[in-house]
């Protein structure tokens, strides 16, 4: 760019000192013209870096917005007097399965936010989908969520994402979800782990 600046005035030295004042004049046309190329290419580099810093400010905003749903939806998970603030009563629910519901829409818009920044493969969607949907909890949030979730995807990649979790909810229904309790955990009170001493012991009985 500084030589552009100076160029005009070594526009007689090019010329050898004599007088061809065409030659001059073609050389300062040259010099108009990448003056204008390098005036053009400047402009597009401004405009671009606002595209940028734009679509940076709108992502910011985004996930400053998924945050705070985040942050009010653990609040009615950890006060249920807060869950009828969220659709007003349901008599179809019970308060655990309400607040199950929440968390699995928390998992939900996690993987929407990874996916949108490609974090997270179609394979591993598809994957962990069919985890979720192996059981009642899962199934049942998706059967009265998938429809708005659906319709209100806006990017092509999320609405991708929905048509993935999708298909794999339908694939689900294929086969009944699973019904065994979980194995208790050490840490819950009132729960006796078993011992491996009574384990053993009922392991040599039954042979």
């Amino acid at each position: 760019m500084g030589l552009v600046v100076v160029s005009p005035l070594a526009l007689p030295a090019l010329d050898g000192g004599g007088e061809d004042w065409e030659r001059i004049g073609n050389i300062a046309q040259a010099y108009g013209a990448v003056s204008a190329l390098l005036s053009g290419l400047a402009v597009v580099g401004v405009a671009a870096s606002l595209v940028l810093q734009a679509r940076e400010a709108k992502a910011a905003r985004a996930q400053n917005g998924r945050a705070l749903h985040m942050e009010l939806m653990k609040l009615a998970m950890e006060n249920p007097e807060y869950l009828d603030c969220w659709g007003g009563p349901d008599s179809s629910r019970t308060v655990l399965l309400r607040r199950q519901h929440l968390y699995v829409n928390l998992v939900l818009s996690h993987w929407e936010v990874s996916y949108e920044l490609g974090n997270i493969t179609d394979h591993w969607v598809a994957a962990t989908a069919d985890e979720l949907f192996a059981g009642e909890v899962g199934r049942s949030f998706w059967a009265r969520a998938r429809a708005s979730r659906i319709a209100t995807a806006k990017t092509r990649r999320s609405r991708h994402l929905q048509q993935i979790i999708d298909s794999r909810y339908e694939h689900a229904l294929l086969t009944p979800p699973r019904t065994a309790p979980a194995l208790p955990d050490l840490g819950v009170s009132g729960v006796t782990p078993p011992r491996v001493g009574d384990s053993e012991s009922s392991a040599r009985t039954d042979t």
